[in-house]
């Protein structure tokens, strides 16, 4: 995979913010002078993580590798960033961080689930995959929470088995939904045996190697119609701004599924929506798109 010359390696926060520093890029470093090529080695060395490097002809290429605990998905090396709708927190795939609001409404991250959630077993949570142009979600987290209520993709598995838009399932096994991709508008759904007895919410999932991506806009049609102005019911609109970067992060969904803690108002802002317009700020990309 790497010709001669190349490094492998793995690395963290550190070497994600160094190259964004020094290489304006978190994904290509183009002609690259060997001494730095050498930095961001040692970096990775340093730092273990889920991110790996190869260098070839003055290029280098990074890639990052998923964690175990989230479904398969195409372009994996591009989604940095995954939204949990039902705990209200952040990961970013790069840096191997959670981000969740913290005392004083204030975003923190760290390696591991916040205490709240720590017996949350992850490879049974659905996520968002961001679009891959965003930067920093969070900071514009009443789009987030209005577009990706909690539990807003139960009628998912219905609606695919009724309008049997997948039939391979195999035996003894039920089909659940994973996750949403902004990126290709399709739900990720997998296999998993069903249960005997009541499923223990932080009991590992053992999925069928078998998985199934559903164009949204074969499940949209049957969607209650309150979600159809809504990216979970609808399908991912890129708004035509980007959200603000800053700012109060308003409503939130509070642990163990309580009432959503405020910041002003459901969305976080001085009106309704949060912000200038209907997505909380001044885009919903959170930076410079």
């Amino acid at each position: 995979m790497v010709s001669s010359g190349a490094i492998l390696a793995y690395g963290g926060a550190k070497f994600s913010k160094f190259m964004k520093k020094y290489f304006h890029s978190a994904r290509t470093l183009r002609h690259a002078s060997p001494i730095l090529v050498l930095f961001a080695a040692l970096a990775l060395f340093t730092h273990p993580s889920s991110a790996q490097i190869s260098i070839n002809g003055g290029i280098a290429v990074q890639s990052y590798v998923p964690p175990q605990w989230a479904p398969p998905y195409d372009n994996v090396s591009s989604v940095r960033y995954y939204y949990f709708p039902d705990y209200g927190i952040y990961y970013d795939v790069w840096d191997g961080l959670f981000w969740y609001l913290g005392p004083g409404n204030q975003w923190l991250s760290s390696p591991d689930l916040p205490q709240a959630y720590s017996g949350v077993d992850l490879s049974g949570a659905f996520i968002v995959l961001i679009d891959r142009d965003v930067a920093r979600p969070w900071t514009n987290y009443s789009y987030y929470y209005r577009n990706y209520p909690q539990h807003g993709y139960d009628n998912y598995k219905d609606i695919v088995v009724r309008n049997r838009i997948v039939t391979n399932i195999a035996p003894g096994h039920e089909l659940v939904p994973r996750a949403f991709n902004e990126n290709s508008n399709r739900v990720t759904f997998m296999q998993r045996p069903v249960p005997n007895a009541p499923r223990v919410s932080n009991a590992p999932v053992n999925y069928n190697r078998v998985v199934h991506k559903v164009p949204m806009k074969a499940i949209a049609p049957s969607m209650p119609a309150q979600s159809r102005n809504l990216n979970y019911g609808r399908g991912y609109v890129r708004p035509t701004a980007a959200p603000n970067r800053g700012g109060a992060p308003g409503g939130r969904p509070a642990p163990n599924g309580g009432a959503p803690a405020r910041g002003g108002n459901p969305h976080g802002g001085g009106n309704p929506h949060g912000g200038g317009n209907p997505h909380g700020g001044g885009n919903s990309h959170g930076g410079g798109k």
